[in-house]
């Protein structure tokens, strides 16, 4: 793990660790006045979205890039562990724009793991990192269910959701709560209400694959065995342009009894 030399954890040395990163996805505070730049902002929105008091709960995030969410689980009392890949090459980029994509990160420097390395030391964290695909996620991977799992904006970027989904549901412990924060099409949302719909994306954004309507994002949940599937509510919060977009929050629970 990288660290602030333990002679200077002045908010100066904190900020030029920070700046070591060149693209933060969330907006952290890490304390000493430091707030990382994020491209998407969900500290107004962290209350609304998980438990007040997850005391004594085993927690999972679910492809957690730098954090945030891990952190606010922590926060909240969770025992927590975050799974991601180690590589941006192992992600799922679309094939057609895969090559430019794996040229742009290499010129920016961008590496996985290393917000969270900073974030992780800057707060104290005890959360524990896993490298894991979704796909290949099971309990011995880490370490034991879970009673809880975090996923946000990851479905988007997945070639098979439905697939991801059921291998978190094999995580969970019996009756234990799935949240998740997903992007969605407001468009086809209101244009069909009642009806799953997910839009078809590669050929227009970078890293997409599904963009689900709000039926579509409970009819994926259904689909992969959870029970008790609710919507939540939208949110659009504070980003910069490019990744302004609209979120549903849905909560679901693992097959068999607490």
């Amino acid at each position: 793990m990288e660290n602030v030399p333990p002679d200077d954890r002045s908010p100066r040395a904190l900020q030029e660790r920070v700046a070591e990163n060149p693209a933060w996805y969330h907006t952290i505070d890490l304390g000493e006045g430091v707030t990382t730049e994020g491209y998407v902002d969900w500290r107004g929105r962290a209350g609304a979205i998980l438990p007040a008091d997850l005391t004594g709960k085993r927690c999972l995030d679910v492809g957690t890039y730098d954090g945030f969410w891990a952190f606010e689980m922590e926060k909240r009392g969770g025992n927590v562990v975050a799974i991601d890949l180690d590589q941006l090459t192992s992600t799922e980029w679309p094939p057609i724009n895969r090559s430019r994509l794996e040229t742009d990160q290499a010129a920016m420097g961008l590496e996985l793991g290393r917000g969270f390395r900073i974030a992780h030391d800057a707060l104290g964290s005890s959360v524990r990192r896993v490298i894991c695909s979704v796909y290949d996620l099971t309990p011995d991977v880490i370490g034991g269910p879970v009673d809880i799992v975090f996923l946000g904006a990851l479905l988007l970027h997945l070639r098979e959701p439905i697939r991801a989904l059921e291998a978190i549901r094999g995580v969970l412990a019996p009756g234990g709560t799935l949240q998740v924060l997903e992007c969605v099409s407001l468009r086809e949302t209101l244009r069909a209400p009642r009806t799953p719909v997910a839009a078809f994306e590669p050929l227009r954004y970078d890293f997409n694959w599904w963009r689900p309507n709000v039926a579509g994002l409970l009819a994926y949940l259904t689909a992969a065995g959870f029970h008790d599937v609710r919507r939540g509510r939208l949110h659009r919060p504070p980003a910069r342009p490019e990744m302004r977009t609209w979120y549903a929050t849905a909560r679901a629970t693992a097959p068999g009894q607490a």
